[in-house]
């Protein structure tokens, strides 16, 4: 990967305006050349490059109990979990915590202005979860 800006040294409030665009911005129709495959802009690149850089901690993820769940709502909630390729085994399955999944996900992550979605991109190509 290349590193367009160096972040390490932003604030807060600089990232912040970073990341507050209209998603056009952040995620074009047409990816942006100078980034590499797994990213849409340059910004979520260097992002990226910032937080493994810095060693960027990320709280301790546990994985779902899928079935100590289900048991304690009274229902088999697998299919919930089915809406989206490969959620079930990221959320449930031991072994599966990639903290670069993580960072990407981070890095590339919008917001919709009301909340209804998520918008996010892993490996070069984006999801959409919404509300």
């Amino acid at each position: 990967m290349r590193i367009h800006k160096d972040y390490t040294q932003a604030s807060a409030r600089e990232i912040q305006e970073l990341c507050f665009v209209p998603f056009p911005t952040w995620f074009p129709a047409t990816k942006d050349q100078r980034a590499s495959t797994r990213f849409y802009t340059v910004v979520q690149e260097d992002l990226y490059e910032t937080f493994v850089r810095l060693e960027a901690q990320f709280r301790e993820h546990k994985v779902l109990d899928l079935e100590v769940l289900g048991n304690m709502v009274g229902a088999d909630i697998r299919q919930y979990f089915t809406y989206l390729t490969g959620l079930l085994e990221l959320l449930a399955l031991p072994d599966t915590y990639c903290e670069e999944w993580v960072r990407e996900f981070y890095a590339s992550v919008w917001v919709s202005l009301d909340h209804s979605y998520i918008h996010y991109a892993l490996a070069g190509t984006n999801y959409r979860v919404t509300a």
